[in-house]
């Protein structure tokens, strides 16, 4: 195993994510890649309002949430290689991509409980159907 893409959004779910990953990384020798996906929602494009700095704005968000999970995955496992990568684009499109070249992509799953933690979300969906490698959905508090 190669390369663990792991899809970031600062969620819980996505933390969960981070931690089983990062163990996987260490046990195959894998590089671990974060990757957060932005996009401006279409009602800010709606609003007219979208200037530089809004737009700077959304990446430097993701920016910090992928940097966040670089560090949380080095206290699980400070030994792995990390790459951060951030992506405009919508989430499950920008990770289906990346598991072109990953050997195995990890999300997150955020469940709240009841029959909506039975369901799984539109990125996952999205994920799970068009990945071209193994798909791993987290559930909340899998990992301890």
């Amino acid at each position: 195993m190669n390369i663990i893409v792991v899809g970031v959004d600062g969620s819980p779910g996505a933390e969960q994510a981070i931690v089983f990953a990062a163990r996987e990384a260490a046990a195959h020798g894998a590089t671990l890649r974060l990757v957060s996906a932005w996009v401006i929602p279409t009602s800010v494009l709606a609003s007219g309002g979208v200037g530089a700095d809004m737009y700077r704005s959304f990446e430097t968000e993701a920016r910090e949430i992928v940097h966040d999970a670089a560090a949380s995955a080095a206290a699980v496992e400070p030994a792995i290689v990390i790459e951060e990568a951030t992506v405009e684009g919508h989430a499950g499109n920008v990770l289906v991509k990346e598991a072109e070249r990953a050997d195995l992509v990890v999300l997150g799953r955020r469940g709240h409980g009841g029959l909506s933690e039975l369901l799984l979300g539109s990125v996952s969906h999205q994920v799970a159907d068009h990945a071209r490698c193994p798909v791993v959905i987290v559930p909340p508090a899998a990992v301890e």
